[in-house]
């Protein structure tokens, strides 16, 4: 009974993709956005979180300022949303028309592939990262790690929407398999900045301490690879923004412990993120509950005074 009620689930959520599998690109981005706008007048309980979020982000905010903020991310998540669906549809064509790479960012990517070595490619909810899947396997030996969806064929379909272009995707369990393609010189991609529960380590980001995955700093430790941050970005007309960062190699010198080494360059990246957070604000998830684990209030407290 349980598998006839994801079938018709699979059955909804296919009618709802089909029409990015047809219309021209920007009609899909058009489509996006008619289609959040839509959502935006019924949708309060995400305009509350999203609104919660802002007002701890961004202290000195006003409520208009906050409510347009909100409002602009929903745009956002409309060219997301067309981008997530429309992004299997990728070729080096549309790459070479719609992709900006600023020169510098150019350079880092150029001399990290001359280095030949594996890539942590850290991101985060943040732009339109769905299209930074796609033009992985596209521009990179790519590969990605993937968080299976309960509902077995719709997992089935983002699975293969996903490696449409050629990336390797890696459930979340396999971290072994991470280690052994990073060795071998793939560039694989981390979108770790959701809630770690009680899996994380706690880091300062966006003015609340927040429970975050050590993944990408632990396989940099573990296998010598190199880590980047990525930014892709919603541009005008319809332009994707790539800005890369250069985080270096992991200096296993730099603490005494394991633990504070992966803690420093955990911190690094978190902070990396949240200065491109705060140069293009309406870009970030703001809708998901980023920040619902919290520190017991002694380690908080404790946090704060080491700051």
């Amino acid at each position: 009974m349980k598998y006839i009620g994801y079938f018709f689930s699979f059955i909804i959520v296919y009618l709802f993709y089909s029409p990015f599998k047809i219309l021209p690109y920007k009609w899909c981005l058009s489509y996006g956005m008619f289609l959040t706008n839509l959502i935006y007048k019924f949708d309060k309980k995400h305009r509350k979180v999203a609104a919660e979020n802002i007002s701890f982000a961004f202290p000195n905010y006003s409520e208009n300022q906050i409510l347009d903020l909100v409002k602009a991310h929903y745009q956002h998540l409309g060219i997301l949303l067309a981008h997530t669906l429309w992004a299997p549809r990728m070729t080096r064509a549309w790459l070479d028309e719609y992709l900006e790479v600023d020169e510098n960012s150019l350079k880092i990517e150029e001399e990290t592939k001359k280095q030949g070595v594996g890539v942590i490619l850290i991101s985060g909810h943040f732009g339109t990262w769905e299209i930074l899947v796609q033009f992985l396997g596209i521009r990179m030996k790519g590969g990605g790690i993937y968080k299976k969806v309960r509902n077995p064929f719709v997992d089935s379909l983002l699975k293969r929407m996903r490696s449409k272009n050629g990336v390797v995707l890696v459930p979340v369990q396999e971290s072994t398999q991470v280690i052994k393609l990073l060795k071998q010189g793939y560039w694989i991609g981390f979108g770790a900045d959701q809630n770690a529960g009680k899996a994380g380590i706690f880091v300062p980001f966006m003015n609340r301490q927040a429970s975050t995955f050590v993944g990408p700093a632990l396989m940099a430790y573990l296998t010598g690879a190199k880590m980047l941050y990525y930014s892709v970005l919603a541009g005008k007309e319809g332009k994707v923004i790539v800005r890369v960062k250069d985080l270096g190699f992991v200096d296993k010198k730099l603490y005494p412990t394991k633990d504070e080494v992966i803690r420093h360059y955990t911190e690094l990246w978190t902070k990396t993120l949240e200065e491109e957070v705060k140069l293009f604000p309406e870009q970030y998830f703001w809708v998901h509950r980023r920040w619902r684990t919290q520190p017991a209030p002694e380690v908080a407290s404790n946090t704060t005074s080491a700051i």
